[in-house]
């Protein structure tokens, strides 16, 4: 699970000290000193501190959703990370996140020229995935079909939904 403080987090120490029963929650922050702090709220609210690791650096919000890394697997049975183009461009550390976990974890990271957010990303993870028509409004260099080979080539996506905006509001 990776989140991140950049003032605060924008979930509950309850649901933090529950997701660190069951896997390991990497916690992005700005120093070591606000390191230090997150341990010790952590440790008085019951987060199990074996399943706890961070990347101290510098960020500009808690939406790891929308910026975070995308993991897919690779030849033998390798891991890496696919990275795209965050459509934040006023939030440029966030954007370099997926760089700084795959050095943090020492794979591979492949760079995939694709305007998106994670929250308009969503996959079963066995070749189906789905984003709102946002995908095709943020890249208009690139035609629905230079997008779709784009997402099977780095993705494994053969087939890629693209649907109108479910809400039907400015957030997609």
């Amino acid at each position: 699970v990776l989140i991140a403080f950049p003032n605060n987090f924008g979930i509950s120490y309850d649901l933090i000290a529950a997701m660190s029963q069951v896997t390991m929650v990497t916690t992005i922050c700005e120093s070591e000193g606000i390191q230090n702090n997150i341990s010790n709220q952590y440790e008085s609210n019951s987060v199990n501190m074996e399943n706890v690791n961070f990347l101290v650096t510098e960020i500009d919000s808690y939406w790891t959703r929308d910026y975070g890394p995308w993991y897919v697997a690779y030849g033998d049975d390798q891991i890496g990370i696919v990275d795209f183009v965050y459509n934040r461009p006023n939030r440029p550390n966030d954007n370099a996140i997926p760089t700084q976990m795959a050095d943090m974890h020492g794979i591979e990271w492949f760079g995939m020229e694709l305007i998106t957010a994670g929250g308009n990303y969503m996959t079963d993870g066995e070749g189906i995935s789905a984003s709102s028509d946002l995908v095709w409004e943020e890249n208009p260099d690139l035609t629905p079909t230079d997008i779709d080979e784009m997402v099977d080539a780095y993705l494994g996506v053969n087939t890629y939904h693209v649907l109108d905006d479910p809400n039907n509001t400015y957030i997609d």
